[in-house]
Order: structure tokens, then C-alpha cells, then sequence
């Protein structure tokens, strides 16, 4: 059985971060952003990731679909720290 400095469990998703938006948006309107990233989201797998970065040994459990970017959460988070996927839709 491993051991780990730190268990964390809690939601795990990303972040869709815009840029080139303009300054002030008007309800019901589309507007069209220049650039977009993707990062890990949600403050208990930040808090897990910088754990792990810390040299902390760090688990994570959380509840995440099989999608695309439930794929991605878990490609990011595990860079570091290891993951235990709780359920699938």
C-alpha cells in the first residue's frame, strides 16, 4: 500500500482563461476573445499540484467523467501527483 505525505480529495476541472476580450462585455452579445489556454482549475488540485512541486508525496481522489478534458485534468494533475478516479459517468 503506498503512503503519502498528503491525501487530498475534492473537484477536479479545468479553467478556460480568455484573452483579447474587450474591456467592458455587453449582456447577450457574442464577443470573440484573440487567445484562450486551458490550466488545471479548482483550488483543492491547484493545492494538491503545488504540494507535489513542493516535494511533497502527494494523492488525489475525485469524482471525473472519461471526456477529453476530464483526460486532460488528469494528465496535468498527475505531473506530480497521483491520482485515484473515484467514478466515471
Amino acid at each position: 500500500m503506498a503512503t503519502f505525505d498528503v491525501s487530498v480529495i475534492g473537484e477536479l476541472n479545468l479553467d478556460l482563461i480568455l484573452y483579447g476580450l474587450p474591456p467592458e462585455l455587453t449582456l447577450e452579445r457574442e464577443h470573440l476573445a484573440k487567445d484562450l489556454s486551458i490550466t488545471l482549475g479548482s483550488s483543492s488540485a491547484i493545492f494538491a499540484h503545488n504540494l507535489a512541486l513542493l516535494g511533497n508525496k502527494v494523492s488525489f481522489s475525485s469524482c471525473i467523467g472519461s471526456d477529453p478534458f476530464g483526460e486532460i485534468c488528469l494528465q496535468r494533475l498527475g505531473e506530480g501527483v497521483s491520482t485515484c478516479r473515484a467514478c466515471d459517468d
